[in-house]
């Protein structure tokens, strides 16, 4: 692979009268990617995993293709969003592998792809319309989310979003062994929040107050959601719905389910008083009953039979096989 300085003197070459004297770079660094030559009409037929792109230099960083390690972390944070997103009631956007595209003043681009961007108020958003985000058109994300598999964004990367104003941004490490071609690092999330002297790294998301960077971090590495992990979610969720104004029954498939559930209740209520009455009358007259009764047959003919119905057969039967028979007319 030919130097940066090579790749970016052949281009000044082929581009004419292109300032090429200045370091376009601005010393970014992009460990774990390929440096190739690119110009636009290249970078519009991309379909690599494009790391960062300089048109002035002719300059692309292309990483590694998707891979488990890099993938399996966006899929399970994006579940638990989802879940954030139930709770509170109010969706919640996410575009995968967005590409992002600055212009400056002299009509160059310069671009990255975002592993994941989420819009917590995808409803009072400019949000991005097809084939990209334009840096200065379109809101930024709310959150921009990176996996840090093979490369190191910290680097690179971050210094670009610091300067477009992204206002968060979260970097995995996973779990999982990094390849030997990086450098090693601690497997962990850092939240980094945007505030008047650049990036800081925060323990707490500002868009999702509450949710912790470790408990981020087990989210995008465990693949089976546990009761403490559940409850964060459910409580992240709540606490955004509270200031909201929002809660799970302004989310269809949560609201359904409590419908369900409350009706299931009423019918369960029913059934249970009932099933008291039915006791109270059989020790009244001195019938004995099992420890078994009522069976889940005969519950299912309670919710189904007419009080008298059930009173007639309690105060005609000499046992409870007899009183369910009754019952059942």
């Amino acid at each position: 692979m030919p130097p940066i300085q090579d790749i970016r003197e052949a281009n000044g070459n082929r581009a004419g009268n292109r300032e090429t004297s200045v370091a376009v770079l601005d010393g970014l660094e992009f460990p774990g990617c390929e440096a190739v030559a690119m110009s636009r009409v290249q970078f519009l037929a991309n379909e690599q995993r494009l790391e960062f792109w300089d048109e002035r230099a002719g300059v692309a960083m292309i990483a590694d293709g998707p891979s488990l390690t890099h993938e399996r972390p966006l899929g399970l944070l994006s579940g638990a969003v989802e879940r954030i997103a139930q709770e509170r009631g109010s969706r919640i956007e996410r575009y995968a592998t967005m590409d992002l595209v600055w212009t400056d003043a002299n009509g160059y681009r310069r671009a990255m792809q975002a592993d994941e961007c989420l819009y917590v108020h995808p409803e009072r958003a400019n949000l991005p319309t097809h084939p990209c985000l334009v840096v200065g058109r379109d809101d930024p994300p709310n959150v921009v989310v990176e996996i840090d598999h093979t490369t190191d964004v910290r680097r690179g990367k971050l210094k670009v979003y610091e300067s477009w104003a992204f206002p968060e941004l979260w970097v995995e490490v996973p779990d999982s062994e990094p390849p030997s071609g990086r450098q090693a690092r601690l497997a962990g999330l850092t939240i980094y929040l945007r505030g008047d002297n650049g990036y800081q790294v925060a323990a707490e998301s500002c868009a999702f107050p509450g949710w912790r960077d470790e408990d981020i971090h087990v989210v995008a590495n465990e693949a089976v959601i546990t009761s403490r992990m559940n409850a964060t979610l459910r409580r992240v969720g709540a606490a955004m719905g509270a200031r909201d104004g929002t809660g799970p029954d302004d989310d269809p498939l949560l609201a359904a389910h409590r419908r369900e559930s409350r009706v299931e209740g009423r019918l369960e209520g029913r059934i249970q008083e009932r099933v008291d009455l039915v006791r109270e009358t059989l020790r009244a007259r001195g019938v004995g009953l099992s420890a078994e009764f009522p069976t889940a047959t005969c519950r299912a003919v309670l919710a189904e039979a007419s009080l008298a119905a059930i009173a007639a057969a309690s105060l005609a039967c000499d046992d409870e096989a007899e009183f369910e028979q009754r019952v059942r007319g």
